[in-house]
């Protein structure tokens, strides 16, 4: 039976997590995500037109993943001091957590492309 469409997309992010935190974006190829994923090329392509593609979209979801749980945790702070201590034991929480998506944002070679580099300072700026 097939999957649907949304259903896919979101298997096919999952997996694309786990094979850019392990091989990096430069070593990874649309090849090794689609046979990870148990899906041939021509059906990654028809949700990603790209590597690039896939990659963006990756940082976006982590790096909007990230901020809301750390506004979620911080949220009830009654000063500013709790808001750092609740803030900070959100984000190692999610680093402990979600390690192959922190790799991702943060590291896998994204900080060698500008375009890249620059979702991880707009993550950094905000939390």
């Amino acid at each position: 039976m097939r999957m649907p469409a949304a259903q896919r997309r979101t298997q096919l992010l999952d997996t694309a997590v786990h094979v850019f935190a392990e091989r990096g974006y430069h070593a990874a190829s649309m090849n090794d995500v689609a046979e990870a994923a148990g899906v041939t090329k021509p059906v990654l392509y028809q949700h990603f037109s790209s590597k690039r593609d896939l990659f963006v979209e990756l940082l976006t979801a982590i790096g909007d993943e990230l901020r809301e749980t750390i506004d979620k945790a911080t949220a009830d702070a009654a000063g500013p001091r709790q808001q750092v201590e609740q803030g900070m034991r959100a984000y190692f929480h999610y680093v402990d957590a979600r390690t192959d998506c922190f790799r991702v944002l943060f590291g896998a070679g994204a900080r060698r492309d500008p375009e890249f580099a620059s979702f991880a300072r707009s993550v950094e700026e905000s939390i």
